[in-house]
């Protein structure tokens, strides 16, 4: 009679199979070591992460200028599409975008600069005086506090926005000498053209590195995110030039100074959601506060307020559509976030970085979603075609 495993299993005694050796691992529950594992999972991922991070940042004029370059890539695209579908050759089209579009954005670039260069110091006077009057207000007004208090939000800020752009101008001499900018800018101008060239041939190397099975997945996470980051640019700049300059008749009717760079202060701060358009706003009810009185800017900052809103709620998902739905608070957090990790430029790549995941991942998802059958197949079907 053939012996099967649960007889076998039955003729051995109780006690032999109780003094079977236990292993240290049998005394843990299970819930803990799914805990160990996933423990150790996330410390990999993090390790991985800050690796990253740090390798980044040891290359960050080749991370930054290859950062600018798509972005620049992602503005430019929509009109190399829009003459080639007017039959215009592929190649006189992206000539024409290319040239033009370096010329227009090295002329905002000069302009930027120059107005912030004229004006750096007669808006650090004007800041000053704000400051000072609202260190009187704390100190005289209803608030009645000591003048140590006061100190603390008036003078010692002052001292701190000073230190900064003495600060940042000499971090920007050191980081953009010569051979930087020359190096930085022919390299974001040739990697901006080669994109433009480009017909997809550098993302389908880079999906070809990937496992056959899924090259599906990894194409329509590519077509997803940049999608998104196409869209979520030419938000960006509009509502940019649209804030700052609905702003500009609120302030010439305000009789505020320094008009010309405070307009281009919003549309820099409007580039980085949240947090940049209202460190520039506080800068521009500051000066209204110290040029024109309390009433002024207090009008100043309602108009502000309400013209970022509007045209935020209004013409947001007009551009937009769903390409870009992320909730206010992970904007917050992201932004905060690359702003500790890489200052302005961490804080201007953190939103269009954590847009272009959320829509690649919710791409992948309804790949899987929508084709039960497996990618393999799927990826014959693709071939075939």
């Amino acid at each position: 009679m053939k012996t099967t495993p649960a007889m076998a299993s039955a003729e051995v005694p109780t006690g032999a199979r109780d003094e079977r050796p236990k292993r240290p691992l049998d005394d843990v529950s299970f819930g803990v070591q799914v805990a160990a594992w996933w423990s150790l999972c996330l410390i990999l991922i993090v390790s991985g992460v800050i690796t990253l991070f740090w390798l980044l940042n040891e290359i960050s004029l080749v991370t930054i200028t290859i950062a600018v370059a798509i972005m620049i890539t992602a503005l430019l695209q929509p009109m190399v599409a829009l003459l080639t579908r007017w039959k215009v050759p592929r190649t006189l089209a992206v000539l024409i975008v290319f040239l033009g579009g370096i010329a227009i954005i090295s002329w905002l670039l000069w302009f930027v600069i120059s107005q912030i260069a004229y004006s750096k110091d007669s808006l650090l006077d004007q800041l000053n005086g704000g400051l000072a009057s609202v260190r009187d207000w704390l100190v005289h007004g209803p608030l009645e506090m000591t003048p140590k208090q006061a100190d603390r939000f008036s003078v010692q800020l002052g001292d701190t926005l000073q230190q900064q752009f003495g600060g940042s101008s000499e971090a920007l001499d050191r980081a953009t000498g010569a051979i930087g900018v020359l190096s930085g800018g022919v390299f974001c101008l040739f990697a901006t053209l080669f994109m433009l060239f480009d017909r997809g041939r550098m993302w389908a190397w880079f999906v070809s590195m990937f496992p056959d099975h899924i090259h599906d997945h990894a194409q329509e996470a590519g077509q997803a995110a940049w999608r998104t980051l196409t869209a979520y640019m030419r938000s960006l700049v509009l509502l940019a030039a649209i804030n700052a300059l609905a702003m500009v008749p609120v302030m010439m009717i305000a009789d505020m100074p320094l008009v010309v760079p405070l307009a281009v202060l919003l549309f820099l701060g409007s580039l980085v959601p949240l947090i940049g358009v209202l460190v520039a706003g506080v800068v521009v009810c500051l000066i209204a506060f110290v040029s024109q009185g309390l009433t002024t800017a207090i009008v100043v900052a309602v108009a502000l307020v309400l013209i970022v809103q509007l045209f935020g709620n209004l013409l947001n998902p007009i551009i937009l559509g769903k390409a870009v739905d992320i909730h206010p608070l992970a904007i917050l957090v992201g932004v905060t976030g690359g702003t500790l990790l890489a200052g302005i430029f961490g804080a201007f790549v953190a939103v269009p970085l954590i847009a272009v995941l959320n829509n690649a991942i919710k791409a992948v998802r309804h790949h899987h979603t929508s084709r039960p059958n497996g990618s393999t197949a799927d990826s014959a079907e693709v071939a075939k075609t």
